[in-house]
Protein backbone atom coordinates (compact mmCIF):
# COMPACT_ATOMS: atom_id res chain seq x y z
CA UNK A 1 0.00 0.00 0.00
CA UNK A 2 1.46 3.41 -0.98
CA UNK A 3 2.37 5.78 1.81
CA UNK A 4 3.77 9.26 1.95
CA UNK A 5 7.44 9.39 2.90
CA UNK A 6 8.51 11.52 5.88
CA UNK A 7 10.43 13.97 3.65
CA UNK A 8 7.39 14.35 1.32
CA UNK A 9 5.19 14.99 4.36
CA UNK A 10 7.64 17.59 5.72
CA UNK A 11 7.67 19.37 2.34
CA UNK A 12 3.85 19.48 2.23
CA UNK A 13 3.62 20.74 5.81
CA UNK A 14 6.14 23.48 4.99
CA UNK A 15 4.26 24.48 1.82
CA UNK A 16 0.94 24.62 3.68
CA UNK A 17 2.50 26.81 6.37
CA UNK A 18 3.94 29.13 3.70
CA UNK A 19 0.52 29.47 2.10
CA UNK A 20 -1.17 30.16 5.42
CA UNK A 21 1.45 32.61 6.68
CA UNK A 22 1.53 34.35 3.29
CA UNK A 23 -2.23 34.90 3.33
CA UNK A 24 -2.85 32.57 0.38
CA UNK A 25 -5.11 30.31 2.46
CA UNK A 26 -7.25 31.07 5.50
CA UNK A 27 -8.96 28.65 7.83
CA UNK A 28 -9.83 25.56 5.82
CA UNK A 29 -9.83 27.40 2.46
CA UNK A 30 -7.15 26.46 -0.02
CA UNK A 31 -5.81 23.09 -1.13
CA UNK A 32 -2.62 21.35 -2.22
CA UNK A 33 -2.02 18.33 -4.44
CA UNK A 34 1.35 16.73 -5.17
CA UNK A 35 2.19 14.06 -7.73
CA UNK A 36 3.88 11.04 -6.10
CA UNK A 37 5.44 7.95 -7.72
CA UNK A 38 3.28 5.22 -9.29
CA UNK A 39 0.46 7.57 -10.40
CA UNK A 40 -0.47 8.42 -6.82
CA UNK A 41 -1.47 11.94 -5.78
CA UNK A 42 -1.37 13.32 -2.24
CA UNK A 43 -4.17 15.85 -1.78
CA UNK A 44 -5.36 17.78 1.23
CA UNK A 45 -8.61 16.44 2.69
CA UNK A 46 -11.80 18.44 3.22
CA UNK A 47 -11.48 20.76 6.21
CA UNK A 48 -7.68 20.73 6.28
CA UNK A 49 -6.10 23.85 7.72
CA UNK A 50 -3.06 24.40 5.53
CA UNK A 51 -1.11 26.22 8.22
CA UNK A 52 -1.34 23.22 10.52
CA UNK A 53 -1.14 20.18 8.24
CA UNK A 54 -0.34 16.71 9.51
CA UNK A 55 -0.37 13.21 8.00
CA UNK A 56 -4.11 12.78 8.70
CA UNK A 57 -4.89 15.81 6.52
CA UNK A 58 -3.60 14.08 3.38
CA UNK A 59 -5.37 11.60 1.15
CA UNK A 60 -3.51 9.35 -1.24
CA UNK A 61 -5.49 8.77 -4.43
CA UNK A 62 -5.01 7.46 -7.95
CA UNK A 63 -7.25 7.29 -11.00
CA UNK A 64 -9.42 4.65 -9.35
CA UNK A 65 -9.88 6.60 -6.11
CA UNK A 66 -8.34 6.38 -2.63
CA UNK A 67 -5.35 4.06 -2.28
CA UNK A 68 -5.31 4.33 1.50
CA UNK A 69 -8.22 5.09 3.84
CA UNK A 70 -7.87 7.43 6.80
CA UNK A 71 -11.51 8.34 7.44
CA UNK A 72 -11.23 11.77 5.78
CA UNK A 73 -13.16 12.89 2.72
CA UNK A 74 -11.73 14.60 -0.37
CA UNK A 75 -12.25 18.35 -0.52
CA UNK A 76 -14.38 19.88 -3.26
CA UNK A 77 -11.16 21.12 -4.92
CA UNK A 78 -9.84 17.58 -5.39
CA UNK A 79 -11.40 17.19 -8.85
CA UNK A 80 -9.79 20.41 -10.05
CA UNK A 81 -6.37 19.52 -8.66
CA UNK A 82 -6.44 16.02 -10.15
CA UNK A 83 -7.66 17.33 -13.53
CA UNK A 84 -4.77 19.80 -13.71
CA UNK A 85 -2.21 17.12 -12.86
CA UNK A 86 -3.70 14.88 -15.56
CA UNK A 87 -3.71 17.67 -18.17
CA UNK A 88 -0.31 19.20 -17.42
CA UNK A 89 2.51 16.61 -17.44
CA UNK A 90 5.06 19.20 -16.24
CA UNK A 91 3.05 19.86 -13.06
CA UNK A 92 4.41 18.17 -9.96
CA UNK A 93 2.03 20.09 -7.74
CA UNK A 94 -1.10 22.22 -7.90
CA UNK A 95 -2.33 24.70 -5.30
CA UNK A 96 -5.71 26.38 -4.90
CA UNK A 97 -5.24 29.84 -3.43
CA UNK A 98 -7.60 32.49 -2.14
CA UNK A 99 -5.29 35.33 -1.21
CA UNK A 100 -7.19 38.59 -0.68
CA UNK A 101 -5.79 40.50 -3.67
CA UNK A 102 -5.94 37.54 -6.05
CA UNK A 103 -9.52 36.85 -5.01
CA UNK A 104 -10.46 40.53 -5.31
CA UNK A 105 -8.97 40.56 -8.82
CA UNK A 106 -10.97 37.40 -9.63
CA UNK A 107 -14.13 39.22 -8.54
CA UNK A 108 -13.27 42.19 -10.75
CA UNK A 109 -13.39 39.92 -13.80
CA UNK A 110 -11.66 39.41 -17.12
CA UNK A 111 -11.11 43.11 -17.94
CA UNK A 112 -9.30 43.76 -14.64
CA UNK A 113 -7.06 40.77 -15.25
CA UNK A 114 -6.31 41.96 -18.79
CA UNK A 115 -5.41 45.43 -17.43
CA UNK A 116 -3.02 43.73 -14.99
CA UNK A 117 -1.42 41.40 -17.54
CA UNK A 118 1.84 43.40 -17.66
CA UNK A 119 2.31 42.88 -13.93
CA UNK A 120 1.91 39.13 -14.39
CA UNK A 121 4.26 38.55 -17.33
CA UNK A 122 6.75 36.54 -15.29
CA UNK A 123 4.17 34.02 -14.06
CA UNK A 124 4.25 31.73 -17.09
CA UNK A 125 0.84 32.64 -18.45
CA UNK A 126 -2.33 33.73 -16.67
CA UNK A 127 -5.74 32.70 -17.96
CA UNK A 128 -9.21 33.80 -16.91
CA UNK A 129 -11.86 31.12 -16.29
CA UNK A 130 -15.50 32.24 -16.16
CA UNK A 131 -17.61 31.32 -13.16
CA UNK A 132 -18.56 27.69 -12.64
CA UNK A 133 -20.09 26.36 -9.46
CA UNK A 134 -17.29 25.19 -7.12
CA UNK A 135 -16.67 21.45 -7.03
CA UNK A 136 -18.19 20.73 -10.44
CA UNK A 137 -16.72 18.73 -13.32
CA UNK A 138 -17.26 21.78 -15.56
CA UNK A 139 -14.97 23.89 -13.37
CA UNK A 140 -12.34 21.14 -13.22
CA UNK A 141 -12.40 20.74 -17.01
CA UNK A 142 -12.24 24.47 -17.74
CA UNK A 143 -9.29 25.01 -15.40
CA UNK A 144 -7.41 21.95 -16.65
CA UNK A 145 -7.87 23.09 -20.24
CA UNK A 146 -6.41 26.59 -19.72
CA UNK A 147 -3.56 25.24 -17.58
CA UNK A 148 -2.31 23.15 -20.49
CA UNK A 149 -0.77 26.38 -21.83
CA UNK A 150 -0.63 28.61 -18.72
CA UNK A 151 0.74 28.44 -15.18
CA UNK A 152 -2.14 30.29 -13.50
CA UNK A 153 -5.93 30.16 -13.83
CA UNK A 154 -7.88 32.96 -12.17
CA UNK A 155 -11.45 31.79 -11.67
CA UNK A 156 -14.15 34.46 -11.78
CA UNK A 157 -15.29 35.22 -8.25
CA UNK A 158 -13.27 32.42 -6.66
CA UNK A 159 -9.50 32.92 -6.59
CA UNK A 160 -6.79 31.04 -8.46
CA UNK A 161 -5.29 27.66 -9.26
CA UNK A 162 -1.54 27.54 -9.83
CA UNK A 163 0.71 24.67 -10.87
CA UNK A 164 4.43 24.23 -10.34
CA UNK A 165 7.12 21.69 -11.06
CA UNK A 166 7.01 20.89 -7.34
CA UNK A 167 5.00 22.23 -4.41
CA UNK A 168 7.49 24.99 -3.57
CA UNK A 169 7.49 26.16 -7.19
CA UNK A 170 3.68 26.25 -7.13
CA UNK A 171 3.66 28.29 -3.91
CA UNK A 172 6.38 30.60 -5.30
CA UNK A 173 4.15 31.35 -8.30
CA UNK A 174 1.09 31.80 -6.07
CA UNK A 175 3.02 34.31 -3.94
CA UNK A 176 4.12 36.17 -7.07
CA UNK A 177 0.51 36.22 -8.30
CA UNK A 178 -0.71 37.67 -5.01
CA UNK A 179 2.03 40.35 -5.14
CA UNK A 180 1.10 41.26 -8.74
CA UNK A 181 -2.61 41.44 -7.85
CA UNK A 182 -1.79 43.68 -4.87
CA UNK A 183 0.33 45.95 -7.04
CA UNK A 184 -2.52 46.12 -9.55
CA UNK A 185 -4.82 47.50 -6.86
CA UNK A 186 -2.16 49.95 -5.66
CA UNK A 187 -1.59 51.27 -9.18
CA UNK A 188 -5.17 51.20 -10.39
CA UNK A 189 -7.22 51.64 -7.21
CA UNK A 190 -10.81 50.54 -7.63
CA UNK A 191 -10.25 50.08 -11.36
CA UNK A 192 -7.70 47.24 -10.77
Amino acid sequence: MPTIKPEELATLIDAGRRMYEGGLATGALGAIAVRLPKDVVAVTAAGSRLGYLNRDDLLLINGAGPVAENGRQPGKETGVLRAVLAAQPEAGSVVRVQGPYTTALAHKGRKAIERSRGLMEELGGVAFVPFYRPGTAGLAGAIAEVLRANRVAIVEGQGAVVWGTDVHDAVDHAEALEAAARLSFILNGNEA
